[in-house]
């Protein structure tokens, strides 16, 4: 049996391309910068059966990945410090 994907799991993807795919890449400072306001990616949408909760609160300028695990689509993962 084929695995099947969710619906859901799909349009996070979705989303997630669209973001990415219109970010302006930063070679100099290791960055991934969005372009688009959370505006812009539900007008590239279209709403066509995309569920508005799924399109994350970005802003033009926001760093969406950078070098340092910083960014906004990013997992902070904060190993405690050993003494």
């Amino acid at each position: 049996m084929p695995h099947k994907r969710s619906m859901l799991n799909l349009q996070r993807r979705i989303v997630r391309g669209v973001i990415f795919s219109h970010a302006y890449y930063d070679r100099l400072r290791g960055e991934v910068v969005s372009t688009l306001s959370r505006r812009d990616v539900l007008g590239l949408l279209n709403f066509d059966g995309f569920s508005v909760s799924l399109v994350p609160d970005v802003e033009r300028g926001e760093v969406l990945v950078d070098s340092r695990g910083g960014g906004s689509f990013q997992k902070a993962i904060h190993s405690p410090r050993q003494a």
